[in-house]
């Protein structure tokens, strides 16, 4: 014969006895938990403080080619929101735009008023004059002097560009912003700890060739063998598309995901004039649906989605979650299986290095929520 319920044996009395004991083993392991990630926390060992890489801890071991970045197009061409006097593309200034999350700027490079002046304008310096290259990257530097664990990535883009090279490498060397510059295109791409551990926090494409090729260095990096540049950028009603599909080397994918539209200013057509209209829908939904099916169709990461008006509709999110990190409204038991009979409100276990202060301190939330169960 087969003993009857143990717990109907003992009785409600029991079964309180059980619970209280699991409850207080609970609370005691809880307890225990908190004095060591308190011990960490104060004895500055090792895993007391937590780096983070571009804002986030989980990012640090990534390497620089396996994350996404928000980038703006010719991110230094501004216009008012409310009162624009000129097209533009952004309606923030660079700085705002890093202090927001952006990691990657366009400048399209030009002759400025002399040989040795490189001037930032689109389409041209008649439409938005940007000012000088040089002012830029001292606004660049200046930011990147207080955030030291950021990885910043500068296009200079124009093909067939009017500016010297040697004009270019001089703004970059008096700007004193050279000395984060990554030398030259690695073998393997480091990871952002690494980038920000050696200080080499900025890296530098060249879509011209001739300006890639002036630093001796090599600090500047050639778009070509290099960097992926997808299809774009696109008209109002267009479909976004993912070619070209000849990759051979390159390891880096830039995507255009803006609209331009023909139009006239000063008695001049454009045909690339930015287009702010439907920026919800533009830098919504069809921002996700542009980036996944790009991944589908190419061999590497989406590294670089390029807006206009970065700060309309949510480019934020959908870059969360092509990293794989947390996001506004973001809940675990939405990933649960209907099957998996787990408690949903368990913290979830941080991607920080083993043994770490934020990783224990989640094995004590969860013992904390263990005890709280079991005491029911």
């Amino acid at each position: 014969m087969f003993p009857q319920n143990s717990a109907h044996m003992m009785g409600s009395s029991g079964q309180r006895a059980v619970r209280r004991g699991s409850g207080q083993l609970c609370g005691a392991v809880f307890r225990a938990l908190v004095v060591v990630c308190l011990a960490l926390q104060l004895s500055g060992g090792a895993y007391a403080a937590t780096k983070a890489c571009n804002q986030h801890e989980e990012l640090c071991a990534r390497a620089y080619n396996d994350v996404t970045y928000i980038s703006t197009h010719a991110s230094f061409a501004v216009t008012s929101q409310t009162k624009p006097t000129k097209p533009g593309t952004q309606f923030k200034g660079i700085k705002e735009q890093l202090e927001d999350g952006v990691r990657g700027l366009h400048l399209n490079i030009m002759q400025g008023a002399s040989a040795s002046e490189v001037s930032l304008c689109y389409p041209d310096c008649t439409v938005n004059d940007g000012g000088v290259l040089e002012d830029t990257l001292v606004t660049v530097k200046t930011w990147m002097d207080a955030n030291p664990n950021d990885v910043v990535t500068i296009f200079l883009e124009g093909v067939g560009t009017d500016a010297s090279p040697s004009a270019v490498v001089k703004a970059f060397t008096d700007s004193g912003i050279y000395k984060y510059m990554l030398p030259g295109k690695p073998s393997t791409w480091p990871t952002l700890d690494k980038m920000t551990s050696d200080g080499t926090t900025l890296v530098v494409f060249a879509e011209d060739p001739n300006i890639a090729s002036a630093n001796v260095k090599g600090s500047f990096i050639p778009y070509a063998g290099t960097v992926l540049k997808l299809d774009g950028p696109f008209s109002y009603g267009a479909e976004w598309t993912c070619g070209p599909w000849n990759r051979t080397t390159e390891s880096i994918m830039l995507i255009p995901h803006f609209i331009v539209q023909t139009s006239t200013y000063n008695g001049a057509t454009y045909n690339n004039m930015p287009y702010p209209f439907s920026l919800g829908t533009t830098n919504g939904y069809q921002y996700e649906s542009h980036a996944v099916v790009c991944r589908g169709g190419q061999s590497i990461w989406i590294n670089f989605m390029e807006v206009d008006f970065y700060d309309q509709g949510d480019v934020k999110t959908p870059t969360l979650k092509l990293n794989a990190l947390p996001y506004d409204g973001y809940n675990v038991k939405d990933f649960y299986p209907d099957f998996f009979d787990a408690d949903p409100d368990a913290p979830i276990v941080s991607a920080s290095p083993p043994l770490s202060a934020s990783y224990l301190l989640s094995l004590a939330a969860l013992a904390l929520a263990v005890s709280h169960t079991l005491r029911i």
